[in-house]
């Protein structure tokens, strides 16, 4: 039997400040979670007056230590004596807040939706997601309060498809440039959950994760509108979108797509040939991202590309973990390096990083080219998305994949910091690599045994390391 009585927690939020908190037994005290987004949303710095909303506010603790660093905090909770407890830390620890008993109820609608309203719109939404399983028949309960703070719905795919869904109709809760911090477990509802609000048209992107020794998993994602002052423009005929973007002057983040192309290019100037219903497109990146070297973005828009795959299919993304990546050769997917994604059959997609520098400007383009069905070009081994998944319509892929590559590129002050995916390529790239690839360079056969952090083959002879940049000076055996 659980002892109803309160405890004292002692929390360090950074390390030299901390919080004393009254916990009752059945409000969710302060742990390991409760550390890790936190962090995720120290990294964005002093609150200086912006708005934040926590939803299961529990004790009280992300609350206040946020109301502490400035930001001006609304928090809610569906306990009433979680709203008690962090109204009375609030006021022991010297901090003003506003607390309203509400949150998200199983229909994806927030109970006090005008209390909450009324303080908004947002500059951050924040919520450790109920993560254990629901409860069915006549297992065992925690409680009612327990169950709302540590159980997640068995409805609608769990709570942190219902905060989707309810996003998807409050447009008013978070500010533009805003930004959603979310953290869940590796269970298969945490592990699918990026993919389903990838879906929806949110990018996402891992802030921080906390890995435990029984295998459990926490994982902090955000989740924001993509490139919302960026534009997009759709063409029937192009000579080539890379070019259009070159030559013309858009926001960092604007898409480009053509039906055709008339000359698309892709790497040793080969001809990139767009078929109906397949993807050509461009987007405009920030030029400090070719800082180490476009080989590296190539990479990981090889991964955006396999990301896009992932949420049509409705399967983990291969950014959210390393560890998804290898289940994708099931569905023959890999990358092949420097720029491809490809399957057991051929090349599925290519990427292009050019650049343009005009005096002290820089202009920096990513081309993408996707086979959504039979390729018509037989210079090359090559097949069509259709081929290993079930039928994607081109809308349909070009928004989750503007959305993977404003996930993988975007830059905001809201936004974590782009993680490098160095292990995630490489497991993608193992997928292709397993059959025993070789390389020859002159008269070397070489055995890849790495990338590097550039994105740069690590290769080796059977005597020396060998570091390979250039595509060029490559032959696949």
């Amino acid at each position: 039997m659980q002892s109803e009585e309160a405890s004292i927690h002692e929390w360090k939020f950074n390390e030299s400040e901390g919080l004393s908190l009254l916990v009752p037994a059945t409000v969710y005290p302060p742990r390991e979670d409760t550390g890790l987004l936190f962090s995720c949303l120290a990294k964005l710095g002093d609150g200086n007056g912006r708005k934040l909303l926590e939803i299961g506010c529990g004790s009280g603790a992300i609350s206040i230590a946020a109301a502490k660093l400035g930001w001006e905090v609304t928090t809610c909770d569906v306990n009433p004596l979680a709203i008690a407890t962090t109204t009375g830390n609030a006021s022991y620890n010297k901090v003003n807040l506003t607390a309203i008993e509400g949150g998200l109820d199983e229909d994806s609608n927030f109970i006090n939706q005008q209390l909450i309203e009324s303080q908004g719109p947002f500059d951050i939404i924040t919520w450790n997601l109920p993560y254990l399983s629901p409860v069915n028949g006549d297992e065992e309960r925690l409680g009612p309060f327990e169950d709302a703070g540590l159980v997640d719905s068995p409805e609608n795919s769990g709570w942190g498809v219902a905060l989707l869904q309810s996003m998807s109709r409050e447009n008013d809760l978070l500010k533009e440039g805003g930004s959603i911090y979310l953290l869940h477990t590796n269970n298969e509802r945490g592990n699918l959950l990026q993919s389903r609000w990838r879906a929806a048209g949110w990018a996402t992107r891992i802030s921080s994760e906390l890995q435990f020794d029984d295998g459990e998993r926490l994982t902090c994602f955000a989740a924001w509108k993509p490139h919302e002052k960026a534009t997009r423009q759709s063409h029937d005929v192009l000579d080539s979108s890379n070019q259009y973007l070159l030559d013309e002057e858009l926001p960092v983040g604007s898409m480009v797509t053509a039906k055709q192309q008339r000359f698309g290019r892709g790497q040793r100037k080969r001809v990139w040939d767009t078929d109906e219903g397949d993807f050509a497109g461009s987007w405009v990146l920030d030029p400090k991202l070719v800082d180490n070297g476009p080989g590296l973005i190539q990479l990981d828009a090889g991964v955006a590309v396999i990301d896009a795959i992932c949420a049509s299919q409705e399967i983990p993304l291969a950014s959210a973990h390393w560890t998804n990546c290898k289940p994708l050769s099931n569905h023959n997917l890999s990358i092949r390096w420097p720029n491809d994604v490809w399957t057991a059959s051929g090349k599925l997609a290519g990427c292009l990083v050019e650049g343009r520098q005009t005096g002290k400007h820089q202009k920096v383009v990513l081309g993408i080219g996707v086979n959504l069905g039979t390729p018509s070009n037989k210079e090359y081994h090559s097949t069509g998305l259709q081929e290993i998944t079930n039928h994607v319509e081109l809308e349909v892929f070009t928004n989750l994949l503007d959305t993977a590559i404003a996930s993988q590129f975007e830059k905001g002050v809201l936004l974590p910091p782009r993680l490098n995916q160095k292990n995630a390529i490489w497991a993608l790239m193992s997928n292709h690599l397993k059959s025993g690839l070789s390389l020859t360079q002159g008269a070397e056969n070489l055995t890849v045994t790495n990338i590097s952090e550039k994105g740069e083959l690590i290769c080796h002879d059977g005597r020396k390391r060998h570091i390979i940049s250039d595509s060029y000076d490559l032959v696949s055996n």
